[in-house]
């Protein structure tokens, strides 16, 4: 299907089934770059697809860190970062904030040392008490493992926060819990939501991208019963929603899509706990769909994906990923991918939900 592929980057061209029962004719492209301690990116020596989900482990008990490129279509762009937070100069702190910036578009965190709940008696009544296991810390993972979510402490049911089923969960009200004990309490939350209370309930933060059985994305999968297993399976149901292929966490999905340029600056994500900006290279792919009976359309692939790496390094990894596709038909034949700069391709028609548009002039 992708016959000549004229760009330094993986691509794969592949079909899949729009919700309205269209076939499509899907183009799929990924670029890794090198990011050098100055803010460069460099095309890095090895590119290469990403064909299923990689987790850090096992699939439900670890984070998810690089999704599948096998996905047809994003109707917005996702940012995911994988890091661990550095402290301010590389001293020890308990707590200290982190952050990312994409154009206007700004995350930031709060991370704390290793911290849980411990059982303080103070006079007759006593109570729980968020206690700090060391003095300080010149690290801490931005990882979901250490987020709000997981099962509820002493809940004898077993009930997980279906948004971030690996995290640290809330203390079960009205259950008696052992009190020599201490339960681990989330090292990362929202500046503006602290946490305070043991029963209390925070939305899991982090940076990490987001795997699909996760309450954020299955939201958007509609309506699987058992009409649709019968009638419909394995095409999407008829209110899927393409938010459901969004990786990133909430708050870093973007309300367009990247474009050149754009600048990128991550804060407290690198060793001494500095700053490091960057901007994305002025590359945009577009490809064209060729048609046995002689028709040939062209297309703009949408910059649907900025993927950082700050885990080893420098230089640390960047993953650039575009995507487009079109309605395919018995005399659809191959695909051929180009690059240029993104003024040159802006007038190219692109893809939407249900297909493919003419630029606006």
């Amino acid at each position: 299907m992708l016959a000549d592929n004229n760009t330094p980057f993986a691509a794969i061209g592949f079909e899949h089934r729009h919700r309205s029962g269209t076939n499509m004719v899907v183009i799929s492209v990924r670029g890794t770059f090198d990011l050098t301690i100055d803010g460069k990116l460099q095309l890095a020596e090895r590119q290469a697809l990403v064909l299923s989900d990689v987790f850090d482990g096992r699939p439900h008990t670890t984070p998810l860190i690089r999704a599948s490129d096998l996905i047809p279509f994003k109707p917005f762009a996702d940012v995911t970062v994988l890091a661990d937070a550095h402290a301010p100069n590389s001293k020890p702190a308990r707590n200290w904030n982190v952050g990312i910036a994409v154009g206007q578009i700004k995350h930031t965190l709060r991370v704390h040392a290793p911290r849980a709940w411990a059982w303080d008696r103070d006079g007759w009544v006593g109570g729980w008490r968020l206690k700090y296991i060391e003095k300080g810390t010149t690290r801490t993972p931005i990882d979901y493992r250490f987020a709000f979510g997981g099962l509820l402490n002493g809940d004898p049911q077993g009930k997980e926060d279906q948004r971030n089923p690996i995290g640290r969960g809330a203390m079960a009200k009205g259950i008696s819990i052992k009190r020599d004990e201490m339960f681990p309490a989330a090292q990362i939350e929202c500046p503006k939501t602290p946490l305070s209370d043991p029963h209390q309930e925070l939305e899991p933060e982090g940076f990490g991208p987001v795997p699909p059985w996760s309450k954020w994305r299955l939201r958007y999968v509609g309506t699987c019963d058992d009409q649709w297993q019968k009638m419909l399976a394995p095409r999407p149901p008829h209110d899927f929603q393409y938010q459901f292929h969004q990786v990133a966490h909430p708050k870093l999905i973007l309300p367009s899509y990247l474009i050149a340029d754009d600048a990128i600056e991550l804060v407290g994500l690198t060793p001494g706990g500095g700053k490091l900006v960057f901007k994305l290279p002025d590359i945009t792919p577009w490809a064209s769909f060729d048609f046995i009976d002689g028709r040939q359309v062209r297309a703009r692939l949408h910059c649907d994906g900025l993927h950082i790496d700050l885990r080893q390094g420098p230089p640390w990894r960047v993953d650039l990923t575009w995507r487009a596709w079109m309605p395919s038909c018995p005399q659809f034949w191959k695909i051929n991918l180009h690059q240029s700069t993104f003024a040159k391709a802006a007038h190219l028609p692109h893809s939407d939900e249900e297909g493919l548009r003419e630029a606006q002039s």
